[in-house]
């Protein structure tokens, strides 16, 4: 089988493209060559070609191949400009699309006929549901499109799921929003949905699938108990702080404290996209705590850079001595 990855040398491009070579799969990838330029450089297999899909590069795309997979298209006229260039150039033509493509997100449960965001409008989610469009159009029936939720686990640069069981393992007082014992969480590990979507090209999987997890619904309470049993220190002691407190102190959702979301800014309720259709096509979870180990495992030994989300430890220890004591368990 021969594969063209646009993208492919960050996060879920990575991880398809080292899961494709695995397989065997001759590799074509297509991206600027800025970022990661040495990956996959000495592979037997591996086919570099270097190219920016916001200028003509694509017209250097005149090779056929069995399957093309788009980790990289946002924005609707470079996928525009792929597709009119591959339409005829390969057999399956694999969109990486979004969750934020729904219209209505938070109004669950959320399954693959819902209604997606207004075409056109600009920004990512009516963009990626603008993209869509356009590879249905021009492939029909020979389009595979996935909307992941959110990705995780290692060379995830957002930091959104890493920072918890980064936090946890350093100690002490962790501050934690103190939200109710049902509210949920979605999130796939990296890993699992590379894997799922090359044995769905190798099988001639089309149409449109849903990809998040776990399979069974996760509590955020559960989660963070889960992060701290698995690598925190013994002292570690989690601060349940209300989150009318947080509010009131302005401590940011979601990016200084991940996967908090307050529940006025989730006017239509709680996240819940089902992707049964995707697990009935072969979508597989590894548990939870291999997730947690090996991302905490990256962190502490290949991340690089600044952190993209979580508290700072010394605004964090600011407001905790603030606080007193805890609020709530």
């Amino acid at each position: 089988m021969k594969v063209l990855l646009l993208g492919g040398t960050l996060f879920l491009g990575k991880h398809l493209a080292q899961h494709a070579v695995k397989k065997g799969i001759e590799l074509t990838l297509f991206n600027r060559g800025k970022t990661n330029p040495t990956f996959l450089k000495e592979v037997a297999g591996v086919t570099h070609l270097v190219g920016d899909r916001t200028t003509n590069d694509v017209e250097q795309l005149t090779d056929h191949w069995d399957v093309v997979i788009d980790v990289s298209g946002r924005e609707p006229a470079e996928v525009e400009r792929s597709v009119s260039q591959l339409k005829d150039r390969c057999k399956t033509y694999v969109f990486i699309s979004s969750i934020s493509a729904y219209k209505a997100l938070h109004k669950g449960p959320i399954f693959e006929s819902d209604a997606l965001h207004e075409l056109d409008q600009g920004g990512y989610a009516s963009n990626k549901a603008t993209c869509e469009v356009i590879v249905n159009t021009g492939f029909h029936e020979r389009s595979l499109i996935i909307r992941p939720g959110l990705i995780v686990g290692p060379d995830d640069s957002t930091d959104r799921f890493t920072y918890w069981p980064w936090r946890m393992n350093q100690g002490g007082k962790v501050l934690v929003p103190n939200v109710s014992e049902t509210t949920p969480i979605q999130f796939i590990d990296v890993r699992d949905l590379s894997s799922w979507i090359i044995d769905a090209v190798e099988h001639g999987v089309t149409g449109t699938f849903n990809a998040t997890g776990p399979q069974e619904m996760l509590g955020f309470r559960d989660f963070l108990h889960s992060c701290k049993e698995l690598v925190s220190p013994k002292e570690t002691e989690l601060c349940w702080i209300n989150e009318s407190t947080l509010q009131d102190k302005d401590v940011q959702p979601w990016i200084e404290l991940p996967f908090w979301l307050p529940d006025s800014l989730q006017k239509n309720g709680m996240l819940d996209v089902n992707s049964n259709k995707a697990i009935q096509a072969g979508l597989r979870y590894r548990p939870i705590q291999e997730t947690i180990r090996d991302t905490l495992n990256w962190s502490l030994h290949e991340r690089k850079g600044k952190w993209e989300a979580g508290m700072d430890l010394e605004k964090e220890s600011r407001f905790l001595e603030v606080m007193g004591s805890t609020e709530s368990r």
